[in-house]
């Protein structure tokens, strides 16, 4: 039987200091896979952030794969017009489900208004879909290596490293409170890194709780972290501030638990059965982001999207 064939841009596949996150190591998975007959194309669209976008085409659907947590490259005139037939943004939110709230961001922001109706917009919307997300660098090494990742004993609850924005005041003060080490990080700015990336993998493994803030957002994408992937690789049961869209969906209780100010992080072994989140996010994450999960699910969505590669199913 023919492999499927898959069309990637050869330069969104390299690895330098300017990459965009997460794209070379998704389109090295679907290379790599041996599934696809893979040719290249140097196709780019040229737009706001266009770099953080990539074409592909898979069995002649053309599909746009936008890896940026801002609304471009996708919201933007040069993306709708280049006429995908799917488009795949990683932090797309699945609340502009609703085309009230789709309708009010764009006429607030200005966003796709010149020239197209409300019916454009919301076409253009039904085009998109979440997929999966990807780890830190500093977890490549065990990225669908995961048996190399040794167990250490546990030393506390758990720790929070990152940027202390004000969006996440109020929750670093409750870990403040609750005796959960708060380290601030800004890693962008020289002299800024206050853990090298052994010790945080050190603290992270020897944490029981998985405690993870939402990252940036804009009016149409949400929060996620890659913390998120990291914590259930290392089979941590997932503690989060927001509620992630993924395509197969990450279960409020079951794959993570929800936290707020309220919440008594010392109290949630009673609860919760941590184990069994622990058990259950390592296995949606085998499922939905590892490297081969990624290539599952993404011909899970050409079949149900695009109703293509029904032959592997």
């Amino acid at each position: 039987m023919p492999k499927l064939s898959l069309v990637i841009n050869k330069n969104d596949t390299a690895k330098h200091i300017y990459q965009t996150l997460g794209m070379p190591e998704t389109l090295d998975c679907l290379v790599n896979s041996g599934l696809f007959d893979v040719t290249y194309h140097t196709e780019k669209i040229s737009t706001t952030k266009g770099e953080r976008g990539t074409v592909v085409y898979f069995q002649g659907k053309k599909i746009y794969i936008d890896f940026w947590e801002y609304n471009n490259p996708t919201w933007t005139l040069p993306v709708y017009n280049a006429g995908f037939d799917l488009i795949i943004k990683l932090q797309h939110r699945n609340s502009l489900k609703n085309n009230d709230e789709l309708e009010r961001v764009c006429q607030r922001k200005h966003i796709l208004t010149n020239g197209l109706t409300v019916e454009d917009r919301q076409k253009y919307r039904d085009k998109m879909t979440t997929w999966t997300f990807f780890c830190s660098k500093m977890m490549l090494p065990f990225w669908g290596k995961e048996d190399l990742i040794q167990p250490i004993p546990i030393e506390r609850l758990g720790f929070f490293c990152g940027k202390t924005w004000k969006s996440r005041g109020a929750m670093l003060k409750k870990f403040e409170r609750d005796g959960i080490e708060v380290i601030h990080s800004s890693q962008e700015t020289p002299g800024q890194k206050p853990l090298t990336d052994e010790a945080y993998l050190y603290k992270m493994k020897s944490s029981k709780l998985g405690l993870v803030l939402g990252g940036k957002a804009s009016h149409l994408t949400e929060c996620k972290n890659r913390r998120e992937i990291d914590f259930m690789m290392l089979s941590k049961p997932l503690c989060i501030n927001y509620k992630p869209s993924y395509y197969n969906p990450l279960v409020e209780g079951k794959h993570y638990i929800y936290i707020d100010e309220k919440i008594d992080l010392k109290n949630l072994e009673n609860q919760y059965n941590i184990d069994e989140i622990a058990r259950n996010g390592w296995q949606w994450y085998q499922d939905n982001a590892s490297p081969s999960g990624l290539v599952k699910t993404f011909l899970q969505i050409m079949r149900e999207k695009l109703n293509v590669g029904t032959e592997t199913a």
